[in-house]
């Protein structure tokens, strides 16, 4: 390539637009006493800005400063756990301080740098967090998971009602420490009181229809525990929107997704090809985030949403072409049977003393056959398992003579087929998870696909059912309702694993979970309540940097540039960032000719190695290419864990974008033994594609769902781990003026960036 060096770079950007002394363990009087007053004091430290807000905060002067002395103390009494602990979690064996003190250890270590210490003392000192219990458990408002918290010149002590609690406060200090990074990791002095206005705070996620691995749920896991939410809600079966059988004949042939994989053969058919869980991997997973302050409330929803079994059974399904062939027909006695023995099967491998049937969307006109059966699987899971049960709210839906059992937990969605109102009025526990409020699903066109962050922020609460009339009782419940157990945001997907990538959905879920944790635990009560344009920028600093989080996919960048490889020099990085990369597998620099200087040689075996492994939207892709005239089969350009970027696909010979093994074409073809520029830019609302410098199309999936039949556009997150495939499957050619920007561009710029790279044109 000929050498266009930092010179060019730089005009570029500027046209483009332990040993401590210990102090005795306070006395519980001591450590309450200070209890924040409201009253605001000439030159007091201001309330520090967290997510969720400290509900009060009695601000001292002065400041306590993280350095590399710090530890994280541990009271003896309580290491093991505190007497409140087990019953009030839903798990078994909760975590209890130690463990909680391990997370926050890792969490301090990635924020900041410092490797502080995890001691069991009853001892502190002024450069410590002390992490212990006590805190009243009889204050109403303090509740089992609120804490006090001090900063002073003596050291941080945190103390909470639960175990749980104080590892709440730990939250507080996290947040803290992100946001002081610019003044030395110091924090305010001040006492602070936090307790959450509600006890149940829920991310709800269905990943029966979005494939999503492992390791992403622990990563949810974190963000949710982040904004102290302290409850997931995993949705573990389901089926695409689903017709009556007389307009949809073929509907034993459509996806269905059953997530949990066992070695019983009586049971093991159902699991998912693409992505399920064993045993084994929910052990870790609770395990995981319990240390997290999490509980998990597992579901397998019946009797609809069952195409995961009719389509095995299909003489279990409802038999006349007037129903949905995903309901499981309650009337044939081998079906009651069945749930119960699937239940019975993988009950154990879950420690949560609540579960969800879900029971939503059945065949109205069976109104009290369905409520006769969420009272008997009410009725077995306390007998057989000493469990409780929760449900979608159905009951408007589902009309009948025989009453819903009122021990039954009701999950409130949707005004059509429940009222918050007469749950409460007939006994029912009611947490809000009212559409369209609190539900994200991507690409849908009924429900948000974003979450409007400012109307929760401004207007909704728990409380509230309809945002539009708040003050009507008949539409809306007491903030102070006892029955009332809380609320979350509801993820759902769908319309599919293609309709949204794993790094897209991520990106959703934590833009809207900050603003959701925020009215769950302080509402609008708060009284140091900031308005939203004030909140916004601090809840984004927050929410990318927060430890343990790599589905960002935002690699730092000291500018706009962040990887550029012109090859006149090897693989060495002409941006401010030094990614260099790495001939691998006898992948070669080359004179190339035609006005491109040197470039880089691929065959199907060598590749280029980055230590960028992706990027997620804003960006910017640019390369040349002179592709050889023989490619193989789904030939690679670009590759990642995320997905890649093919020369050409199985059916077509068009430049194709791959993300969680869907496919989606272009019409773009590159012509060998030519050279051609090949770019790809996004921003937040879709993925355009250039060829020869010119905006030639956007990436797309077409919705084949009866209701939408529609093309939607996609943002792929642009794979960078390698040039070509480290798997044996490179394209064939030279590549050359390789460029990444941290910022999207568009057709003018990127003929721009494409001319200085080469002299000569396509």
């Amino acid at each position: 390539m000929r050498r266009v060096g930092i010179t060019f770079l730089a005009a570029l950007a500027a046209v483009s637009v332990v040993s401590v002394s210990a102090n005795p363990l306070p006395s519980t009087t001591q450590l309450t006493s200070s209890q924040p007053t409201g009253t605001k004091k000439c030159h007091a430290n201001p309330t520090p800005f967290v997510i969720p807000s400290l509900q009060e905060w009695d601000g001292g002067s002065g400041n306590w400063r993280l350095d590399a002395n710090t530890r994280i103390v541990v009271d003896p009494s309580f290491a093991n756990g505190g007497a409140l602990d087990a019953d009030n979690t839903l798990m078994r064996n909760p975590s209890n301080l130690k463990q909680y003190a391990a997370s926050f250890q890792a969490d301090i270590s990635e924020v900041t740098g410092v490797n502080v210490e995890v001691v069991v003392s009853s001892k502190y000192g002024p450069n410590d967090i002390f992490l212990t219990l006590g805190a009243d458990s009889t204050d109403p408002e303090l509740n089992i998971e609120g804490y006090l918290l001090d900063i002073t010149k003596k050291g941080i002590s945190i103390q909470g009602v639960t175990s749980r609690g104080a590892f709440w406060g730990t939250r507080s200090i996290l947040q803290m420490l992100i946001l002081a990074d610019e003044r030395g990791y110091a924090l305010p002095h001040g006492h602070a009181r936090d307790f959450p206005n509600y006890n149940e705070r829920k991310f709800m996620q269905d990943i029966a229809r979005k494939p999503i691995p492992m390791s992403d749920l622990h990563e949810y896991a974190t963000l949710s525990s982040f904004y102290k939410f302290n409850t997931l809600h995993h949705h573990y079966n389901d089926n695409p929107g689903m017709q009556v059988k007389s307009i949809l004949p073929d509907w034993q042939t459509k996806y269905a997704g059953f997530r949990l994989r066992t070695e019983n053969p009586a049971y093991s058919m159902y699991a998912s090809n693409d992505t399920s869980y064993t045993k084994q991997d929910m052990r870790e997973f609770q395990d995981f985030i319990k240390a997290r302050g999490l509980d998990l409330i597992p579901e397998i929803d019946t009797p609809a949403h069952s195409l995961c079994f009719t389509k095995f059974h299909p003489n279990w399904s409802i038999q006349n072409d007037t129903a949905r062939g995903d309901w499981l027909d309650l009337g044939n006695p081998e079906v009651q049977p069945f749930l119960e023995g699937l239940w019975t099967e993988f009950i154990d491998w879950f420690d949560s003393r609540e579960v969800s049937i879900g029971a939503d969307e059945y065949d109205p006109t069976k109104g009290d056959m369905a409520r006769k059966f969420v009272n008997s699987m009410h009725d077995y899971f306390a007998t057989h398992f000493n469990r409780s049960i929760r449900m979608w709210g159905s009951d408007v839906r589902l009309p009948g003579t025989i009453e819903i059992n009122p021990n039954i937990h009701t999950d409130h969605w949707d005004w059509t087929y429940s009222s918050p109102v007469d749950l409460v009025k007939r006994g029912n526990k009611v947490c809000n998870l009212n559409a369209p409020d609190t539900y994200l699903v991507p690409r849908t066109l009924s429900y948000e696909d974003f979450i409007d962050s400012r109307k929760i922020y401004d207007l909704w609460e728990p409380w509230v059912f309809d945002i539009f009339d708040k003050t009507n009782t008949s539409r809306n419940l007491s903030p102070n309702e006892p029955l009332l157990t809380g609320g979350g945001l509801g993820n759902w997907n769908d319309f599919l694993s293609e309709s949204v990538t794993r790094v897209e959905l991520f990106d959703r879920v934590s833009r809207g979970l900050d603003v959701f944790g925020e009215k769950l635990w302080a509402g609008a009560k708060n009284s140091d309540h900031i308005s939203y344009d004030k909140w916004a920028p601090l809840a984004k600093k927050l929410r990318e940097n927060i430890p343990g989080i790599t589905l960002r996919r935002r690699p730092q960048s000291k500018g706009q540039f962040l990887m550029s490889y012109d090859f006149e020099n090897g693989v060495t990085d002409a941006s401010d960032n030094a990614y260099d990369a790495k001939l691998q597998n006898g992948a070669t620099i080359v004179e190339a000719g035609e006005g491109h200087g040197r470039a880089a040689q691929l065959t199907p075996d060598s590749y280029i190695s980055t230590p960028v492994d992706a990027i997620s939207y804003p960006y910017a892709v640019a390369m040349w290419i002179k592709p050889s005239g023989d490619q193989q089969p789904n030939a690679v350009i670009l590759e990642s864990e995320d997905g890649r970027v093919l020369i050409s696909n199985s059916t077509a010979p068009t430049v194709t974008f791959e993300q969680d093994g869907n496919q989606y074409d272009t019409q773009v073809i590159l012509p060998p033994g030519q050279w051609s520029h090949l770019a790809f830019s996004a921003d937040t609302k879709q993925t355009t594609v250039f060829f020869n410098m010119r905006r030639v199309a956007t990436v797309q999936y077409y919705n084949p769902r009866w209701d939408v039949l529609a093309n939607s556009t996609m943002l792929i997150t642009a794979p960078l781990s390698t040039i070509g495939s480290a798997k044996g499957n490179s394209m064939s050619g030279l590549v050359d003026g390789f460029v990444v920007l941290d910022r999207a561009s568009y057709g003018g710029e990127m003929a721009f960036l494409g001319k200085r790279f080469a002299d000569a044109l396509p």
